[in-house]
């Protein structure tokens, strides 16, 4: 048997968190501290704390010094803090304002050493698989309590920091015991051996093989702290993070800031360092519409702290994935400030581990595969959104050493397509006889790692029905209400035929099933194939579906013989027909309307220049600049070079041209119509020719000028003209 998931029956739990954290914010309060630096060290601190994930992570924040003999080295500004709501992040959020740079009076040495001791004191209990348990420490300087007495009274200021350095050594050893990384961060004149030791000497567990472990960063200024604390915290409690942008924003001014959340993320924190708590913050989602600090929509479900303070994050459940907009205002009375907008996020996942066949023989070669989906039992298929995350198996058994499986999703056997699934084979090893456990987890940044166990049976003998199927892939679409085909080979070597019986089990909120009359078969001795159909119900969601065929004896349907995870997509494929003849349509009207247009424009006269012609003279006049059908105007052959006008509708003698695809068609008020062509002249006695050009045709002939204009001026609305020969 297989036991994978004890989450659901089916194996997915819907309503999976992000696992949540133990996470203590050591801040230094020695007298090194400059006023900016302890601001943007509360300002860090502050970011930390409120764009925690998981509402079941608990926080606490605590400055530290030196002992003064009067005050003690730690000042607990934030008491260990479950983030279960907005009233929670808003207390971080406003606490943090005890942090505060120490008088001599009151210690104002650096005393790492009380300050690992306090951060242990919250962090002792759960194991690391529970959630990750961090201390991040921020510090200007090196480890000073040579004034303290809480290391000998009668000590020299080098034994007390010798004294101090061995209970260094004490804690990280507990530190290391119970899971507790430590990730330090300092500015100033620190002693980064030192701060590499704590990094070192606490747990060196990590989100992954590709993800650093805790290590120490050394910034150059306080300026720094911010985006190098995100990259400390991105590694350390396994959640993305975006670009950290740095914006100018003016007094009475606004700006807009883009942030991204992928759509791996289920939940998100959109981060401002806005610095005054007088500038006020907007977020706008991916469609463009500002969204509420408190409530849901379609976009997600919205918290927001801080507003009143320096920083302000919005805390989001079930992001809609893309480009959201940070719309950050100032008031006039506030001077220029440096905004700092950023983004992190985390996918709640669920690993899911099948083998096949379930319950093998010894020798028995058997097919691992190792896939991922998100709250809701979305699957996890997109390469890009895999990037960066490890699928990683491994058997181990009573007597059987650990081994890795290797997993490949590429399409290359035993994986049947590159799907977020990634497959891998092994065999039964001789002593496994007693059973053997494989596991399967998902790890990487942006996710929050995910385990499955599946504990696998050995039988006695090699099963005596075996079977494999061949699935539809991430290629094949498929509409909500239709099916895709499968098949099923099985090999019978029973003896007998076999009853065997076809069922389907989808992810989320797919609803598929295999029909009745093609979900039970008789087989025979032998090698049988079966077709069958998946059908997925009406009510299936768009996107990709994950689920897996499993291949039972229908008279012990507790018997597995085969079972296999599928990834298709539900939607409708484009409709390639409607397109096609949707398109040959707007071709054919598109034709039909290019043809009445040509043939419009055949009719058209616009354009046209009618040429007079006498006694070696030329002169021209353009019809008018309007669609028209005809063009009227008369001949002035009075004197010795023939003048053309424009002609009144009124006017009773005039020349009519007018045009069709045959040509050209001239009605003269004396002695009825007379056909032409373009360019062709005609002579209508008394020594006058007419011939009608179209400068468009490229027969050389330029626009002529009329009455003494310019060639714009041939685009001027009509009115009466004189033609000029241009020779006088």
């Amino acid at each position: 048997m297989v036991s994978a998931h004890a989450e659901q029956p089916n194996g997915q739990n819907l309503d999976i968190d992000v696992k949540p954290a133990q996470i203590v914010i050591l801040v230094d309060q020695s007298g090194s501290i400059r006023q900016e630096d302890m601001i943007r060290e509360q300002n860090a601190a502050s970011l930390l704390a409120q764009s925690e994930l998981s509402t079941r992570s608990t926080v606490s924040i605590v400055g530290f010094a030196s002992d003064s003999g009067s005050k003690p080295p730690v000042d607990v500004v934030c008491p260990p803090l479950l983030l279960t709501g907005a009233p929670e992040r808003e207390r971080i959020a406003q606490c943090i304002g005890g942090l505060r740079k120490r008088a001599a009076a009151e210690g104002h040495g650096t005393d790492h050493a009380e300050a690992l001791k306090q951060a242990m004191s919250y962090l002792g209990q759960g194991s690391p698989a529970d959630g990750p348990k961090l201390v991040f420490l921020l510090t200007d300087g090196v480890l000073d309590v040579s004034d303290s007495p809480r290391y000998g009274v009668d000590k020299t200021a080098q034994q007390r920091n010798d004294a101090a350095q061995q209970v260094i050594r004490q804690t990280l050893d507990v530190a290391r015991d119970k899971g507790v990384q430590i990730w330090p961060l300092g500015f100033g004149k620190v002693d980064k051996n030192a701060l590499d030791q704590f990094a070192a000497g606490g747990f060196q567990g990590s989100c992954g093989p590709s993800v650093p472990k805790p290590s120490a960063t050394v910034v150059s200024t306080s300026e720094d702290v911010t985006g190098a604390l995100l990259r400390s915290f991105s590694s350390g409690r396994c959640v993305g993070v975006g670009s950290v942008t740095n914006s100018q924003l003016g007094s009475g001014r606004d700006i807009e800031v883009p942030v991204t959340i992928p759509a791996i993320a289920t939940d998100g924190s959109i981060i401002v360092v806005k610095n005054d708590s007088r500038i006020s913050v907007e977020y706008i989602d991916p469609q463009g519409q500002p969204v509420s600090k408190s409530g849901e929509s379609a976009s997600g479900k919205f918290q927001a702290s801080g507003e009143n303070s320096a920083v302000e994050v919005l805390r989001v459940v079930n992001p809609a994935p893309g480009d959201w907009k940070v719309r950050v205002t100032s008031p006039p009375e506030v001077p220029p400030q440096n905004v700092l907008t950023a983004v992190t996020w985390q996918g709640a996942a669920q690993a899911v581990l099948h083998v096949d066949p379930p319950s093998p023989a010894v020798g028995q070669q058997v097919t691992v595969s190792l896939k991922v989906v998100l709250r809701g039992g979305k699957p996890v298929v997109r390469p890009e959104l895999l990037q960066g995350l490890s699928f990683t198996a491994e058997m181990a058994g009573e007597n059987v050493p650990a081994r890795p499986i290797t997993l490949q999703d590429n399409g290359q056997n035993p994986d049947d397509a590159a799907d977020g699934t990634f497959t891998g084979r092994l065999t039964i090893p001789a002593d496994a006889q007693q059973g053997v456990s494989l596991r399967g987890r998902v790890t990487g940044l942006g996710i929050s790692a995910a385990d499955a166990i599946a504990n696998v049976t050995i039988a006695p003998q090699l099963p005596t029905v075996l079977a494999t199927t061949t699935l539809p892939t991430l290629s094949s679409t498929v509409e909500p209400g239709d099916s895709l085909p499968a098949t099923a080979t099985i090999s019978n070597n029973s003896g007998q035929r076999q009853r065997i019986q076809i069922g389907v089990q989808a992810d989320g909120d797919a609803a598929i099933t295999v029909p009745a009359e093609k979900a039970v078969h008789e087989v025979d001795p032998g090698t049988t194939t079966v077709n069958f159909d998946m059908a997925f119900g009406s009510t299936s969601p768009e996107g990709a579906t994950t689920g897996v065929i499993r291949i039972v004896d229908a008279a012990d349907p507790s018997r597995i013989l085969h079972e296999k995870s599928f990834t298709v997509e539900v939607g409708y494929p484009f409709p390639w027909l409607r397109w096609i003849a949707g398109t040959a349509l707007g071709a054919g009207l598109i034709v039909f309307a290019l043809i009445l247009v040509a043939r419009r424009r055949d009719q058209e006269v616009e354009g046209l220049v009618v040429e007079a012609i006498r006694d070696g003279h030329r002169v021209s006049l353009q019809t008018a600049a309007q669609k028209a059908k005809q063009f009227r105007f008369t001949v002035d052959t009075s004197g010795p070079v023939p003048r053309l006008n424009i002609a009144e509708v009124t006017e009773p003698v005039a020349f009519v041209l007018t045009r069709s695809r045959k040509g050209l068609r001239l009605k003269t008020p004396f002695d009825g119509a007379r056909t032409m062509q373009l360019g062709q002249e005609v002579d209508l006695g008394d020594g006058l020719t007419i011939v009608v050009l179209d400068p468009a045709y490229g027969d050389g002939q330029e626009p002529v000028s009329v009455g003494g204009g310019t060639p714009d001026d041939l685009y001027s609305p009509p009115g009466p003209q004189q033609s000029q020969d241009p020779l006088l």
